[in-house]
């Protein structure tokens, strides 16, 4: 059916008033500004804005309003731009309170509302703040649950005020330097049949990359890796058969750790259900051991696994390690002797538990990471981050709530001082360190650092960065790979679909951001961008011992993996 008469007209009549209106503000030249409109229009490579509106009305309502069963859930509508989008992490906005500018992401598109005043851009910036915080964890920040869930953080998260009084998270002695600009790149030739799903970066020797269940060996050379031409695979041994029958065909691993000086690594396989630990030879390319996770004789699958301190890997006899599931956070001891050599026909030894807890529920728990000595940072699918001591895994000593976003990846330099955690649309880096009331330095892994901890710090793409790159998913976010005490990261790393971000990490602890994004934190968006034609698989910083070095400065080495290429950049640092 068409438009009825009266529709028509009503139709009509709308246009013709905002054509007065427009006409109206026209022939006022002293009128009020208004709150401006802009989209951004994506042209080649790159784009420009334009202007959509200079008398924008941007606002929030309840779309639940008419639902009084329902808890609020909050919008925003903006007339210009017929603009109508949940207040939540979606938006990826971004702030710039001196230049009184919001950009954020609707429609599949960009936007940006640039406002007249300093007031009239610190009331929306209230608003959105208080209707995203509502929207991410279900109650307002004046409710009991607010107390509960998120203490001293409550009035720091998503806060329009709060990021305008932060401090610097640290004063650096180390004059500051400009973002890394152009990296020398190396590629290796391409890697024909099955893509690259991984990479295993060797402090010795020898790096890895696991193409299903193929290993190819490539050579540490200073500034990068070079291919060796040597692959291998593993076979697991066959269980329930006479001694010297062979193994299954098969054998894909999950998760790798290398072990034992790099002579050894720990595999978990998704084929078993990861309730079994496969220990290697590496120089003999083959499986020693199999070993099954066990508690009260019940078989435990492991999400995760990792060294428990940071410099392991470089050990001879590493025989205990960390492991975790969504509620349960174990320490494991591999020193039982059936478990030293094993015959095909063996009883499968148990990887014996000697620490940590079971959590009734909850938790969530997604990944972790270790400091060198053996601080154990925990990411969790509801975004909080749990810090433990190195002496108990049954408690955290600080838990940061978290923004809504589940955390995908952590990690945290030697010295236990920083922590990295990763979503997909952001990294967050956490001063793990505070001064007492005497002005002592104390650690948030061994106190209680609730409410005293530096304001949080997100790393992010610029909104037309992450436009560019198809808004995919940030991924291993990581420090520079340091082993020894008294060495700094320089440098993080992380990527994003075809794409490698690097941050300088100095001029991150030392920033004092223009700008804040989702939860109202502050927000750094300085980084290099490196592109590459197929997605990246994975991107890590090479050892410290195989850094570039050129008259007397040292550098720093990247690995880039994509499913058929690995690439090395180099530079100074």
């Amino acid at each position: 059916m068409g438009n009825t008469t009266s529709e028509l007209q009503q139709a009509t009549d709308d246009v013709q008033q905002e054509i007065e209106h427009e006409a109206a503000a026209a022939a006022q030249p002293d009128a009020a500004p208004g709150i401006k409109l802009y989209q951004f229009v994506k042209a080649g490579a790159s784009g420009r804005w334009e202007q959509i509106s200079a008398r924008a009305c941007p606002g929030f309502y309840d779309a639940n309003q008419d639902a009084r069963s329902k808890e609020p859930d909050f919008w925003l509508e903006v007339d210009a731009g017929d603009i109508d989008t949940r207040a939540d992490d979606s938006l990826s906005y971004v702030a710039d309170p001196a230049a009184r500018r919001v950009t954020f992401a609707a429609n599949e598109g960009l936007w940006a509302l640039k406002f007249p005043t300093a007031e009239s851009y610190r009331a929306f910036m209230t608003e959105l703040e208080d209707d995203v915080f509502h929207n991410t964890y279900g109650f307002g920040r004046d409710s009991a649950k607010a107390d509960k869930e998120l203490g001293d953080f409550k009035n720091i998260f998503f806060n329009a005020d709060a990021s305008a009084a932060a401090a610097p998270m640290e004063i650096s002695a180390t004059p500051d330097r400009p973002a890394r600009g152009e990296m020398k790149e190396r590629a290796t030739p391409a890697k024909a049949g099955t893509p690259i799903e991984g990479m295993i970066i060797g402090a010795n020797t020898n790096t890895y990359l696991r193409r299903g269940a193929t290993f190819d060996v490539m050579r540490n050379v200073e500034a990068g890796v070079e291919d060796s031409g040597i692959e291998f695979s593993f076979t697991p041994l066959k269980r329930g058969g006479p001694p010297g029958s062979p193994g299954t065909p098969s054998f894909t691993p999950g998760k790798v750790l290398l072990a034992n000086g790099e002579t050894r690594m720990n595999m978990l396989s998704p084929a078993h259900d990861n309730t079994k630990l496969f220990h290697a030879d590496v120089e003999y390319q083959k499986i020693v051991s199999e070993w099954t996770f066990q508690k009260d004789t019940v078989d435990i699958p492991q999400a995760d696994i990792a060294h428990d301190h940071k410099a392991a890997q470089l050990e001879d006899g590493t025989n205990t390690l960390l492991g975790l599931d969504s509620n349960r956070l174990c320490k494991w001891d591999m020193r039982d002797p059936r478990g030293v050599v094993q015959e095909a026909g063996d009883a499968s030894p148990i990887v014996q538990w000697t620490g940590g807890k079971d959590f009734a529920r909850g938790t969530n728990f997604s990944c972790m990471a270790t400091s060198g000595t053996g601080q154990v940072v925990v990411g969790s699918r509801d975004g909080k981050i749990r810090l433990y001591s190195s002496k108990t895994l049954t408690q955290a000593k600080t838990s940061i709530p978290g923004l809504g976003k589940p955390i995908t990846a952590v990690d945290v330099t030697y010295d236990g001082a920083w922590v990295l955690a990763t979503t997909d649309d952001y990294l967050m880096v956490v001063k793990a360190s505070f001064s007492d009331e005497d002005g002592k330095e104390r650690s948030a892994f061994t106190d209680k650092g609730a409410g005293k901890l530096a304001l949080p710090r997100l790393l992010r793409l610029k909104p037309e960065d992450r436009l560019a790159t198809g808004s995919k998913p940030l991924r291993s976010g990581r420090f520079t790979w340091v082993t020894e005490a008294g060495s700094q990261e320089r440098w993080i790393v992380a990527s994003c679909g075809r794409h490698t971000v690097i941050w300088n990490f100095r001029r991150v602890k030392s920033a004092v951001s223009a700008s804040t994004s989702f939860g109202g934190l502050p927000t750094v968006m300085d980084y290099v961008l490196n592109a590459k034609d197929e997605d990246v698989v994975d991107s890590n910083f090479m050892h410290d011992r195989y850094a570039p070095t050129s008259g007397g400065a040292r550098g720093d080495a990247l690995v880039v993996a994509t499913p058929h290429k690995v690439f090395t950049l180099a530079g100074e640092d």
